[in-house]
């Protein structure tokens, strides 16, 4: 049997807040059913913001030869994405939403070119998880921006989001550990992203 390749993106500058403990739990529930990982630290790449050059919209590769060049052929041929980010003002870290920017191409293959973005050799249909955390006990305000941004942004790889997780009143870094309920469903979340 098949085992799907999971792209872990963690979008958080703390390297060991809230985030990345559900984010390890997810990846661990992966682990469990064998999936294959591949891990991505956003705050350990280096690269530019999107210039809006409309290069990739003449079918070029994108002009900024940077860190992104590692990422874009991950996006292309892993079959699941877990994704786990803070949020910040409603919305996520600007790093992250700075990646997301750089993926102008696989938005203008899709929607203008009529391509297809995703390589997807194994077949496995393309799912993903969005997990959230916010110190703001008011999630239920603070989740649906971000959410509409990871809809669209999955929406141009041609992935559909099949789970979330959001989490508010995290302000503290050790927070999580008493939300005993949380970790588990994020064991499950990745579980579920490894079932092909």
């Amino acid at each position: 049997m098949i085992k799907p390749k999971i792209l872990c993106i963690h979008a958080s500058e703390r390297p060991n807040g809230n985030t990345r403990f559900l984010f390890d739990e997810a990846i661990k529930g992966a682990q469990s059913l064998g999936a294959e990982i591949e891990p991505l630290f956003v705050r350990d790449l280096q690269f530019a913001p999107c210039v809006s050059c409309s290069s990739c919209h003449s079918g070029d590769s994108c002009v900024v030869q940077d860190g992104m060049t590692e990422v874009y052929p991950l996006l292309r041929t892993c079959d699941r994405f877990l994704i786990a980010s803070p949020i910040y003002f409603f919305s996520l870290p600007g790093r992250f939403k700075s990646l997301i920017d750089r993926c102008q191409g696989f938005w203008h293959d899709k929607y203008i070119l009529k391509k297809k973005v995703a390589a997807n050799p194994s077949g496995i249909p393309r799912l993903g998880a969005f997990i959230a955390v916010c110190g703001n006990p008011k999630g239920d305000q603070m989740f649906p921006p971000a959410e509409k941004i990871i809809k669209a942004w999955l929406n141009c790889l041609d992935v559909k989001l099949a789970h979330t997780l959001y989490v508010s009143g995290t302000d503290k870094p050790a927070d999580i550990l008493g939300k005993q309920d949380v970790i588990r469903k994020a064991l499950e979340i990745g579980m579920a992203l490894a079932k092909p």
